[in-house]
Protein backbone atom coordinates (compact mmCIF):
# COMPACT_ATOMS: atom_id res chain seq x y z
CA UNK A 1 0.00 0.00 0.00
CA UNK A 2 1.23 3.59 -0.72
CA UNK A 3 2.61 5.09 2.31
CA UNK A 4 0.60 9.24 2.91
CA UNK A 5 1.60 12.07 4.40
CA UNK A 6 1.06 12.06 8.32
CA UNK A 7 -0.70 15.35 9.66
CA UNK A 8 2.42 17.38 10.59
CA UNK A 9 3.98 17.17 7.40
CA UNK A 10 0.71 18.28 5.89
CA UNK A 11 0.32 21.34 8.59
CA UNK A 12 4.11 21.98 8.15
CA UNK A 13 3.31 22.17 4.04
CA UNK A 14 0.40 24.62 4.75
CA UNK A 15 2.36 27.14 6.86
CA UNK A 16 4.87 27.22 4.00
CA UNK A 17 2.32 28.69 1.98
CA UNK A 18 2.01 25.74 -0.69
CA UNK A 19 -0.71 24.45 -2.40
CA UNK A 20 -1.34 20.38 -2.30
CA UNK A 21 -2.51 19.42 -6.18
CA UNK A 22 -2.58 15.55 -7.13
CA UNK A 23 -0.15 14.51 -9.46
CA UNK A 24 -0.46 14.03 -13.10
CA UNK A 25 -4.07 15.82 -13.46
CA UNK A 26 -4.65 19.69 -15.02
CA UNK A 27 -7.39 21.02 -12.08
CA UNK A 28 -9.24 17.79 -11.09
CA UNK A 29 -8.84 14.57 -9.49
CA UNK A 30 -8.80 11.43 -10.91
CA UNK A 31 -10.63 8.32 -10.89
CA UNK A 32 -13.63 9.11 -9.55
CA UNK A 33 -16.14 11.77 -9.27
CA UNK A 34 -16.55 12.07 -5.88
CA UNK A 35 -14.13 10.17 -3.83
CA UNK A 36 -9.92 10.42 -4.03
CA UNK A 37 -8.35 7.48 -6.43
CA UNK A 38 -6.56 4.81 -4.98
CA UNK A 39 -7.59 4.89 -1.03
CA UNK A 40 -10.43 5.66 0.31
CA UNK A 41 -8.40 8.16 2.96
CA UNK A 42 -5.25 9.41 1.58
CA UNK A 43 -3.87 11.57 -1.45
CA UNK A 44 -2.10 9.04 -3.78
CA UNK A 45 0.79 10.84 -6.23
CA UNK A 46 0.40 14.27 -4.72
CA UNK A 47 3.31 16.88 -4.98
CA UNK A 48 3.75 20.29 -3.75
CA UNK A 49 3.91 23.49 -5.23
CA UNK A 50 4.85 26.98 -3.59
CA UNK A 51 3.19 29.83 -5.02
CA UNK A 52 5.88 32.16 -3.83
CA UNK A 53 5.79 33.83 -7.42
CA UNK A 54 1.98 34.77 -7.53
CA UNK A 55 1.87 36.26 -3.77
CA UNK A 56 0.62 39.68 -3.75
CA UNK A 57 1.79 42.41 -0.84
CA UNK A 58 -0.92 44.30 -0.61
CA UNK A 59 0.23 46.14 2.14
CA UNK A 60 3.09 47.51 -0.43
CA UNK A 61 0.43 47.98 -2.82
CA UNK A 62 -1.32 49.99 -0.83
CA UNK A 63 1.52 52.40 0.62
CA UNK A 64 2.40 53.08 -2.75
CA UNK A 65 -1.25 54.02 -3.88
CA UNK A 66 -1.10 56.30 -0.69
CA UNK A 67 2.33 57.82 -1.99
CA UNK A 68 1.45 58.49 -5.31
CA UNK A 69 -1.45 60.40 -3.91
CA UNK A 70 0.32 62.55 -1.32
CA UNK A 71 2.81 63.20 -4.02
CA UNK A 72 0.22 64.27 -6.81
CA UNK A 73 -1.34 66.56 -4.07
CA UNK A 74 2.11 68.14 -3.41
CA UNK A 75 2.97 69.10 -6.53
CA UNK A 76 -0.64 70.44 -7.37
CA UNK A 77 0.18 72.84 -3.88
CA UNK A 78 3.47 73.62 -5.20
CA UNK A 79 1.93 75.06 -8.69
CA UNK A 80 -0.79 76.70 -6.65
CA UNK A 81 2.07 78.29 -4.39
CA UNK A 82 3.92 79.54 -7.49
CA UNK A 83 0.40 81.29 -8.87
CA UNK A 84 -0.09 83.54 -6.27
CA UNK A 85 -0.08 86.72 -5.83
CA UNK A 86 3.15 89.21 -4.36
CA UNK A 87 4.15 92.72 -4.78
CA UNK A 88 6.71 93.37 -7.22
CA UNK A 89 9.23 95.83 -6.68
CA UNK A 90 7.93 97.74 -9.59
CA UNK A 91 4.18 98.41 -8.00
CA UNK A 92 1.60 96.54 -8.17
CA UNK A 93 1.37 92.34 -7.78
CA UNK A 94 2.34 89.93 -10.05
CA UNK A 95 2.13 86.19 -9.69
CA UNK A 96 4.93 84.52 -8.34
CA UNK A 97 6.06 82.58 -11.32
CA UNK A 98 5.78 85.64 -13.43
CA UNK A 99 7.70 87.85 -10.89
CA UNK A 100 10.43 84.98 -10.53
CA UNK A 101 10.32 85.45 -14.63
CA UNK A 102 11.32 88.96 -14.15
CA UNK A 103 14.37 88.34 -12.22
CA UNK A 104 15.87 86.02 -14.59
CA UNK A 105 15.28 88.66 -17.25
CA UNK A 106 17.19 91.14 -15.43
CA UNK A 107 19.62 88.91 -14.38
CA UNK A 108 20.16 87.77 -17.86
CA UNK A 109 20.86 91.51 -18.71
CA UNK A 110 22.83 91.70 -16.09
CA UNK A 111 24.76 88.94 -16.89
CA UNK A 112 25.31 90.35 -20.67
CA UNK A 113 26.35 93.86 -19.31
CA UNK A 114 29.48 91.62 -17.52
CA UNK A 115 29.88 89.57 -20.62
CA UNK A 116 31.00 92.47 -22.81
CA UNK A 117 33.26 93.85 -19.75
CA UNK A 118 30.64 96.12 -17.96
CA UNK A 119 31.62 97.03 -13.88
CA UNK A 120 28.37 99.14 -13.48
CA UNK A 121 27.07 96.33 -11.48
CA UNK A 122 29.96 95.19 -9.47
CA UNK A 123 29.36 95.46 -5.94
CA UNK A 124 31.82 95.99 -3.09
CA UNK A 125 32.58 93.63 -0.40
CA UNK A 126 30.11 92.45 2.06
CA UNK A 127 32.23 94.19 5.13
CA UNK A 128 32.62 97.24 3.16
CA UNK A 129 28.26 97.74 2.38
CA UNK A 130 27.71 97.55 6.56
CA UNK A 131 30.24 100.75 7.19
CA UNK A 132 26.98 103.42 6.31
CA UNK A 133 25.36 100.80 9.22
CA UNK A 134 28.32 101.60 11.35
CA UNK A 135 28.61 105.25 10.78
CA UNK A 136 24.88 105.76 11.41
CA UNK A 137 25.17 103.99 15.37
CA UNK A 138 28.52 106.19 15.55
CA UNK A 139 26.53 109.18 15.17
CA UNK A 140 23.82 108.30 17.25
CA UNK A 141 26.34 107.89 20.61
CA UNK A 142 27.93 110.79 19.89
CA UNK A 143 24.90 112.58 19.11
CA UNK A 144 22.99 111.71 22.29
CA UNK A 145 26.19 111.98 24.38
CA UNK A 146 26.43 115.54 23.10
CA UNK A 147 22.68 116.55 23.32
CA UNK A 148 22.60 115.23 26.87
CA UNK A 149 24.97 117.51 28.31
CA UNK A 150 23.56 120.34 26.77
CA UNK A 151 19.81 118.82 27.71
CA UNK A 152 21.67 118.50 31.19
CA UNK A 153 21.02 115.22 31.72
CA UNK A 154 21.57 113.48 35.30
CA UNK A 155 23.05 110.47 35.01
CA UNK A 156 22.93 109.37 38.56
CA UNK A 157 18.85 109.57 38.10
CA UNK A 158 19.18 109.31 33.82
CA UNK A 159 15.15 108.14 33.43
CA UNK A 160 14.04 111.99 33.05
CA UNK A 161 12.28 114.11 30.47
CA UNK A 162 15.74 115.98 29.88
CA UNK A 163 17.19 112.28 28.54
CA UNK A 164 14.00 111.78 26.18
CA UNK A 165 14.58 115.21 24.99
CA UNK A 166 18.43 114.05 24.11
CA UNK A 167 17.49 111.17 22.38
CA UNK A 168 14.86 112.45 20.44
CA UNK A 169 17.01 115.16 18.86
CA UNK A 170 19.90 112.78 18.58
CA UNK A 171 18.21 110.32 16.41
CA UNK A 172 15.87 112.58 14.42
CA UNK A 173 19.49 114.01 13.21
CA UNK A 174 20.59 111.20 12.84
CA UNK A 175 17.89 109.35 10.59
CA UNK A 176 17.35 112.72 8.18
CA UNK A 177 21.14 112.61 7.96
CA UNK A 178 21.59 109.47 7.23
CA UNK A 179 18.80 108.94 5.09
CA UNK A 180 19.77 111.95 2.86
CA UNK A 181 22.84 111.05 2.16
CA UNK A 182 21.97 107.60 1.46
CA UNK A 183 19.53 109.29 -1.12
CA UNK A 184 22.18 111.20 -2.34
CA UNK A 185 24.57 107.95 -3.13
CA UNK A 186 21.47 106.23 -4.82
CA UNK A 187 21.17 109.67 -7.24
CA UNK A 188 25.06 109.35 -8.07
CA UNK A 189 24.97 105.79 -9.07
CA UNK A 190 22.21 106.23 -11.42
CA UNK A 191 24.87 108.12 -13.77
CA UNK A 192 27.70 105.23 -13.12
CA UNK A 193 29.34 104.22 -16.52
CA UNK A 194 30.24 100.64 -17.65
CA UNK A 195 33.82 101.22 -16.34
CA UNK A 196 31.99 102.07 -12.77
CA UNK A 197 32.68 105.29 -12.52
CA UNK A 198 30.10 108.07 -11.87
CA UNK A 199 30.35 111.05 -14.37
CA UNK A 200 29.82 114.00 -12.86
CA UNK A 201 29.45 115.98 -16.25
CA UNK A 202 25.72 114.44 -16.47
CA UNK A 203 24.47 115.25 -13.61
CA UNK A 204 20.63 116.94 -13.50
CA UNK A 205 19.51 119.74 -11.57
CA UNK A 206 18.01 117.62 -8.40
CA UNK A 207 21.08 115.48 -8.13
CA UNK A 208 23.04 118.49 -8.03
CA UNK A 209 20.84 119.74 -5.35
CA UNK A 210 20.82 116.48 -3.63
CA UNK A 211 24.75 117.19 -3.36
CA UNK A 212 24.38 120.57 -2.19
CA UNK A 213 22.36 119.42 0.73
CA UNK A 214 24.84 116.44 1.57
CA UNK A 215 27.80 119.80 2.02
CA UNK A 216 25.41 121.16 4.17
CA UNK A 217 24.49 118.57 6.37
CA UNK A 218 27.92 117.51 6.44
CA UNK A 219 28.74 121.17 7.89
CA UNK A 220 26.52 120.89 10.06
CA UNK A 221 27.54 117.88 11.81
CA UNK A 222 30.73 118.51 11.67
CA UNK A 223 30.42 122.09 13.34
CA UNK A 224 28.49 120.79 15.98
CA UNK A 225 30.99 117.96 16.61
CA UNK A 226 33.98 120.26 16.45
CA UNK A 227 31.99 122.49 19.18
CA UNK A 228 31.28 120.00 21.29
CA UNK A 229 34.39 118.50 21.54
CA UNK A 230 36.08 121.09 21.95
CA UNK A 231 34.08 122.33 24.58
CA UNK A 232 34.25 119.34 26.15
CA UNK A 233 38.15 118.89 26.76
CA UNK A 234 38.68 122.27 28.08
CA UNK A 235 36.24 121.89 30.42
CA UNK A 236 38.02 118.90 31.32
CA UNK A 237 41.57 119.67 30.62
CA UNK A 238 41.27 123.43 31.94
CA UNK A 239 41.85 126.71 30.32
CA UNK A 240 45.37 126.15 29.79
CA UNK A 241 44.98 123.30 27.05
CA UNK A 242 43.68 125.77 24.29
CA UNK A 243 45.73 123.67 21.17
CA UNK A 244 44.98 120.45 22.62
CA UNK A 245 41.49 121.37 22.65
CA UNK A 246 41.21 122.47 19.55
CA UNK A 247 43.26 119.39 17.98
CA UNK A 248 41.21 116.90 18.98
CA UNK A 249 37.97 119.16 18.20
CA UNK A 250 39.64 118.76 14.46
CA UNK A 251 40.02 115.47 14.63
CA UNK A 252 37.07 114.22 15.63
CA UNK A 253 35.31 116.88 12.96
CA UNK A 254 37.64 115.51 10.20
CA UNK A 255 36.72 112.10 11.00
CA UNK A 256 32.75 112.63 11.35
CA UNK A 257 33.38 114.36 7.50
CA UNK A 258 35.12 111.19 5.88
CA UNK A 259 32.43 108.82 7.42
CA UNK A 260 29.38 110.70 6.03
CA UNK A 261 31.41 110.79 2.93
CA UNK A 262 32.04 107.55 3.27
CA UNK A 263 28.49 106.44 3.87
CA UNK A 264 27.60 108.52 0.25
CA UNK A 265 30.49 106.88 -1.18
CA UNK A 266 29.53 103.21 -0.45
CA UNK A 267 25.29 103.45 -1.83
CA UNK A 268 27.11 105.09 -4.79
CA UNK A 269 29.59 102.54 -6.28
CA UNK A 270 27.75 99.68 -4.64
CA UNK A 271 26.25 97.99 -7.36
CA UNK A 272 23.50 99.36 -9.60
CA UNK A 273 20.30 100.38 -10.08
CA UNK A 274 19.33 97.02 -12.46
CA UNK A 275 21.86 95.07 -9.41
CA UNK A 276 19.44 96.61 -6.94
CA UNK A 277 16.20 95.57 -8.75
CA UNK A 278 17.43 92.13 -8.90
CA UNK A 279 17.73 91.58 -4.96
CA UNK A 280 13.99 93.16 -4.60
CA UNK A 281 13.07 90.83 -7.19
CA UNK A 282 14.75 88.08 -5.74
CA UNK A 283 12.92 88.81 -2.07
CA UNK A 284 9.49 89.32 -3.26
CA UNK A 285 9.76 85.82 -4.74
CA UNK A 286 12.03 83.82 -2.34
CA UNK A 287 10.06 82.45 0.47
CA UNK A 288 7.11 81.28 -1.72
CA UNK A 289 9.91 79.22 -4.75
CA UNK A 290 11.29 77.79 -1.09
CA UNK A 291 7.96 76.65 -0.18
CA UNK A 292 7.06 75.05 -3.36
CA UNK A 293 10.83 73.13 -3.72
CA UNK A 294 10.11 71.70 -0.14
CA UNK A 295 6.50 70.53 -1.67
CA UNK A 296 8.15 68.78 -5.02
CA UNK A 297 10.92 67.79 -2.72
CA UNK A 298 8.34 66.06 -0.39
CA UNK A 299 6.21 65.14 -3.17
CA UNK A 300 9.63 62.91 -4.90
CA UNK A 301 10.46 61.31 -1.62
CA UNK A 302 6.80 59.94 -1.05
CA UNK A 303 7.31 58.56 -5.17
CA UNK A 304 9.88 56.88 -4.13
CA UNK A 305 8.78 55.22 -1.62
Amino acid sequence: MDSFPTPAQVNDDLYQATIITPAGTAGGWPGTAGGWAGAAGGWPGARVEPLSGTVRDLAAEDQRRHGRRLARRLRLRAVRTLGNRVRHPDGGERTVAATAQDEAEQRARIAADRAMGSRRHERLPGWLRQVPKLVMVGDLGLLMYFFSGITDVNWAEPLSAELCFAVLLASVMTVLAYGFFSFTGHRLRSYKDHSGAVRAGRFDGFTKLAIAGSVVGISVVAGLMFARMHAEVSYALGPGCGSTALLVALALAAVSVLANLLVIAVHAHDGSDEADRLDRLAAATSRAIAKAHRMQSRAEEHLGE
